[in-house]
């Protein structure tokens, strides 16, 4: 499960790399509210592909596969509730407080993630196959979650 998780933050660091070097322009042509869009599409395509991946898990004999999907199905539902919301009901404000609030936003999320992770860690080490799954889906989501809120942070233009 390591090596997977291991291979998967990788591929997400390489895709997330070539997308931002594609998409935003170097710092004088910063613009926050085009850097929060693309930073949405990425976490409503993650939560895609949770949703599509854990519905196919929960469909499974195992206990642990089924519980595993039932976490990235829920955090998919969740992440792509952030994603819509941010994309099409939040307020465009002055780029400069936007550009700070963002910043703070994510580094916020970026240390909570690592909770997530070790709260998962807890689960899958619990000894208990009930919540082992569980805790391997925590573990995902949290990694994942934590690469994209860390890239995030560290993109954005101090001001």
């Amino acid at each position: 499960m390591k090596k997977h998780s291991l291979i998967i933050a990788f591929l997400v660091l390489i895709f997330c790399h070539q997308v931002y070097a594609e998409q935003l322009p170097d710092n004088t042509d910063y613009d926050i509210f085009k850097h929060q869009k693309l930073a949405m599409n990425i976490l409503l395509g993650w939560s895609g592909v949770s949703i599509a991946v854990g519905t196919g898990m929960i469909m499974q004999s195992s206990k642990i596969v089924r519980d595993f999907g039932i976490q990235n199905t829920a955090w998919g539902a969740i992440d792509a509730s952030i994603a819509i919301y941010a994309n099409y009901f939040a307020k465009k404000k002055d780029p400069q407080n936007e550009q700070r609030s963002f910043r703070r936003i994510l580094l916020v999320n970026t240390l909570l993630d690592v909770l997530y992770i070790g709260a998962g860690a807890t689960l899958a080490a619990s000894g208990k196959d009930k919540l082992k799954g569980h805790g391997y889906g925590v573990i995902i989501q949290g990694a994942f979650l934590f690469l994209l809120d860390g890239i995030n942070f560290f993109i954005i233009p101090k001001v």
